[in-house]
């Protein structure tokens, strides 16, 4: 497990990973941008913040990864064609951020925290930078970087490439208010407070994804991920 981050990063990049993911609701997002960092969900809870419960929250607690941030080597949404259930904002980052962490260590899971019950230390981290060049996929969902013992701060200015935001084509029930529009607004003021200049795009599907569906067919969940109450 103990594998030092540029060995991680010369792993990933040679699998053809350019950039890292990290998908979350709106108002969480618009935190990280105002504050210039990602926050693990644990760092959230402490200071007292909004955030969507998660599924996996507990498990996070019990696995002792409550206060690391989590990120993907692909764009789930993109790959899967559904809604990413961790939110609708995606971060797109430079890999470069994982050479150049300044704190801690950049951990590569092999399964999904959710998976772990029963299972060994070494089913469920990367234990090598050897284990990691042979068998890390670029893309597999179980393979997630965790950037652990960070403080549950990763600060991502010099990183943060784009953000995508999705569009659920819903509009509030009490004054027929467009959810994209409004959580557009809230992100570029958040970017302004956090002095952050990248692009914000529209997310932009084939036919074949689910999204809408998705959204549509959850809206108690899709209200909690677009606005900051339910």
């Amino acid at each position: 497990m103990d594998i030092s981050s540029e060995q991680v990063y010369e792993a990933l990049a040679a699998k053809g990973v350019a950039n890292i993911h990290h998908a979350n609701s709106v108002i969480t997002a618009c935190q990280f941008l105002r504050t210039g960092s990602l926050m693990s969900r644990g760092t959230v809870d402490r200071n007292g913040l909004f955030q969507t419960k998660q599924a996996s929250d507990d498990i996070d607690k019990k696995y002792g990864i409550w206060f690391d941030v989590f990120a993907d080597s692909v764009d789930i949404h993109d790959r899967a064609k559904w809604a990413n259930k961790y939110g609708p904002v995606t971060f797109v980052l430079d890999i470069k951020l994982i050479e150049e962490a300044s704190t801690g260590r950049v951990w590569v899971t092999k399964l999904n925290p959710t998976k772990w019950e029963g299972k060994s230390r070494e089913e469920c981290w990367f234990s090598s930078a050897e284990d990691l060049k042979a068998y890390f996929v670029k893309g597999c969902f179980d393979q997630m970087i965790v950037f652990r013992h960070c403080g549950g701060i990763l600060p991502f200015k010099d990183y943060l490439k784009e953000i995508i935001l999705d569009n659920p084509k819903i509009k509030t029930e009490e004054d027929e208010v467009d959810y994209y529009s409004m959580a557009f607004g809230a992100l570029r003021l958040s970017m302004t407070e956090g002095r952050i200049d990248v692009p914000l795009h529209k997310r932009v599907c084939p036919p074949e994804c689910s999204c809408v569906a998705d959204y549509q067919g959850d809206r108690v969940r899709t209200r909690e991920m677009y606005l900051p109450k339910i």
